[in-house]
């Protein structure tokens, strides 16, 4: 069964950060920007690349920086093959009204205690600077 494509709604809900080297915590992947000579340690990149030639499945070369976020507390590229967000965005969009009824009721929950302190913090005498 081919899991679908992960829309780009999500990924860039998803987007927090980018870089020149980063491991897709999911599939242990590893994706690089191949043209950041600059940036890496020298023989970094040449090894990458050898890698690449050795074992393309597992080390993914770029043409630009990699955009990644975190997804259930672990690096996840936007990009990558193994397309493990995709099951995030079924779970949180089939549970929408799950998901929905809980935030409002935690934030309920939260407004209340806020109303209870500013009633409290009524009751106090005011500061006067001097």
């Amino acid at each position: 069964m081919t899991q679908k494509k992960t829309s780009d709604e999500f990924l860039s809900a998803l987007l927090s950060g980018s870089g020149i080297l980063v491991d897709c915590e999911f599939c242990k992947r590893t994706h690089f920007f191949n043209d950041s000579v600059q940036d890496f340690e020298e023989g970094e990149l040449e090894d990458l690349l050898e890698k690449t030639q050795k074992n393309p499945d597992k080390y993914i070369p770029h043409s630009d920086f990699i955009e990644y976020g975190r997804l259930d507390g672990k690096d996840y590229v936007l990009d990558c093959p193994c397309n493990s967000a995709a099951k995030y965005e079924d779970l949180f969009w089939n549970s929408r009204s799950i998901i929905s009824a809980y935030f409002k009721a935690r934030a309920n929950k939260q407004w209340t205690k806020a109303q209870r302190e500013v009633k409290l913090a009524e009751g106090l005498p005011e500061f006067k600077q001097s």
